[in-house]
């Protein structure tokens, strides 16, 4: 359970549940655990706006805001446009366990890095 993908509708779910708290961008579950996870922006793709082929095999995945944006994609509430191809999106969070990070080596750190950045 390494990266967790909240939609803004679950994240406030779970708030008003009482399953988790807020508090800036760290979640933190309200399990005996408590395990933390920090969030970034990002969107789950749900499907082409036209119905469509995904020329950018990008339905039913899940990417960070900042990568998105780096590709130059529009991105409009539940709307995002990339390349020539508009796809309905759900907004949210990707929570990354802050313990898994704190255990990686340096070298580690800037492999993953690498990995998320430049594939």
């Amino acid at each position: 359970m390494g990266k967790l993908f909240f939609s803004q509708r679950v994240l406030d779910s779970l708030i008003n549940e009482g399953k988790i708290t807020l508090e800036g961008n760290i979640v933190t579950l309200t399990s005996p655990d408590r395990p933390q996870f920090e969030l970034a922006p990002a969107f789950q793709f749900v499907r082409t706006a036209d119905g469509g082929p995904d020329p950018n095999n990008l339905v039913g995945r899940i990417k960070y805001e900042k990568d998105l944006r780096a590709l130059n994609a529009e991105i409009y509430l539940d709307s995002l446009i990339l390349r020539d191809t508009a796809y309905v999106v759900e907004p949210g969070f990707i929570g990354e366990k802050q313990e898994l990070m704190d255990r990686l080596s340096d070298a580690d750190l800037l492999s993953r890095f690498l990995l998320e950045n430049l594939l």
